[in-house]
């Protein structure tokens, strides 16, 4: 299939997601901050709070939240807002909004900016590499309601005499055998931006987690057998009508 088999690709968000096995440092991940400044002149920090509730052991007393873990990172982002990363002491977070450019252009933007994270951070094992791909597709509504089934293959089934159904979200798991990984599909339907469009997203997460090669060419071949998964997990899941959509 080409690279780029639509005029208008569906595709909201596309991510690159590494995990380290060990912190960086807050003053190595500041430094890689500010290396980044001239590619990503926006900056902002950034906090990610868990919190955990607490439920006591008297029914009497209500429950109580404490903090699990506060983590601080920054984010940078082009000065058009769609090329976007974020550093976290444990993850390097890679984003491309919409509109996607094609993974040619957004793999080499990964490769240059692997290449100044490791000058400035040094080596760091790899615990888990993601790609994960965020598609909005937007149906014309015709009628009452929107036959979501006639656009994807991947939706819930429910006995007839429960009648049609308005709205819905549904999550699947599968394995990937050949590389030890994992996919994660989420669909739902969602508030349509567009007028007179009804919504629906198609969300894939790829991930490995395990046997992870620690070199520049062995994750770049990952990385684009994770693409081309991708894709087939995409076209498979989706019909004609909706290819139709991405061409108009």
């Amino acid at each position: 299939m080409a690279e780029q088999p639509y005029k208008r690709p569906p595709i909201t968000e596309a991510v690159i997601a590494l995990s380290f096995g060990e912190t960086i440092e807050s003053r190595d991940l500041d430094k890689v901050d500010g290396d980044f400044g001239k590619l990503y002149p926006h900056r902002q920090d950034a906090r990610n709070l868990n919190v955990e509730v607490l439920m006591p052991d008297r029914p009497d007393l209500g429950p109580g939240t404490a903090i699990r873990k506060d983590e601080f990172g920054h984010r940078r982002s082009s000065d058009d807002q769609t090329q976007i990363i974020i550093l976290w002491p444990t993850t390097f977070v890679f984003s491309q909004q919409a509109p996607y450019p094609g993974w040619d252009d957004f793999f080499a933007r990964f490769v240059r900016d692997w290449a100044l994270w490791k000058k400035a951070v040094g080596y760091r094992k790899i615990s888990r590499v993601g790609v994960r791909y965020i598609n909005r597709i937007d149906i014309p509504i015709t009628g009452d309601l929107t036959p979501y089934e006639e656009f994807l293959n991947l939706y819930p089934k429910i006995p007839n005499e429960l009648g049609p159904v308005f709205a819905y979200g549904i999550q699947t798991q599968l394995p990937w055998p050949e590389i030890e990984g994992r996919i994660t599909i989420n669909s739902a339907s969602i508030p349509s931006p567009l007028l007179n469009h009804a919504s629906f997203i198609f969300d894939q997460d790829i991930y490995k987690e395990s046997n992870i090669s620690q070199t520049d060419d062995g994750l770049y071949k990952l990385l684009n057998e994770i693409h081309v998964k991708k894709n087939a997990v995409f076209e498979a899941c989706i019909t004609d009508r909706a290819r139709e959509l991405f061409n108009i």
